[in-house]
Formats: structure tokens, sequence, C-alpha cells
């Protein structure tokens, strides 16, 4: 008798093929973003047992696009709750992260990253994995216009 046990996906190849199959959910962005140049950004996505995979987002809008990016497979809620509260206290700048619409954290980073590019710097390595939490760079998501570096320009802080 021949079975048919499928092999359960690692979390890496479940991200690359299913997850933008997952419902979008809350997105958590730094209040101070716009003023420092510098986005946290939490992308989460539902799982249908009620947990949740979410991206985790270092953006750079003055120069260097997605400077670190990981992920967090099919945890809880409370899991959730823990890092962004771990996020904040760790956070140099010490400010809160607040709920945000997808589209302008989607904008924020693919904006990021195409700015980064004109100038040669690439989004980290992770981001490899990380983009399939986000959704594809379409047409169907709607532009907001950001401003990225300091005048148009790229401006490297260090």
């Amino acid at each position: 008798m021949k079975t048919n046990f499928q092999k359960p996906l690692s979390p890496e190849n479940y991200i690359r093929t299913r997850a933008r199959n997952l419902e979008i959910g809350d997105c958590y962005i730094n209040e101070g973003w716009k003023i420092c140049g510098l986005a946290q950004i939490i992308i989460t996505r539902r799982h249908s047992n009620g947990n949740i995979t979410i991206g985790v987002y270092l953006v750079d809008l003055y120069a260097l696009g997605v400077k670190d990016s990981f992920f967090r497979f099919n945890i809880s809620a409370e899991k959730l709750e823990d890092m962004i509260s771990q996020i904040e206290s760790s956070s140099a700048m010490n400010e809160k992260l607040i709920k945000t619409d997808y589209v302008l954290a989607h904008n924020i980073i693919y904006g990021a990253v195409e700015f980064a590019d004109e100038y040669g710097y690439k989004p980290c390595r992770e981001f490899d994995l990380t983009r399939f939490i986000l959704e594809e760079d379409t047409e169907e998501i709607e532009l907001i216009e950001i401003e990225f570096g300091k005048n148009g320009q790229p401006l490297l802080i260090i």
C-alpha cells in the first residue's frame, strides 16, 4: 500500500511560496519615521489557525533602503505583542510603534529600496526572503508620494 505523505514546508519555503496567500493583518511603524528618516515596520499575515507570520523591516529613507529585516513564522498574538514591546524598548529612538495602513508601509519599503538602488545600495540579504511577506510591488498597490533622501539627495548618517 502506497501512501502519500506531504512533507511540511520549512518556514522559509512556506514564506516564499504561500505567505502572500495569507490575509494581511495589522501593520506597525514607529511614530517619528518622517522626522528621523528611519522606519521600523512590522507587517503581519494571518494564518487560519489564528497565529501570524510577521516581517520586520528597518528602513533608511535617507540612503540605504532596507538595512535589516527578519521574520517570525506562525507565532501567537501574545508573542507579537512581546516583540512590539521589545522593539520599542530596545530602539535607539525609544519610539512607540503605532498601527499604520499596509499601503503606506509598502510604499516606504519599496520606495526606499528603489531610491537606494539608484545610488548602488542593495537591501540586506534577508530581504530576499522577507519581501515575500509583502505584496508584490505592482500597479495594483496605490502609489503614495514619499520623500526619500534629504532634499532628494542621499544622506548617510554615521
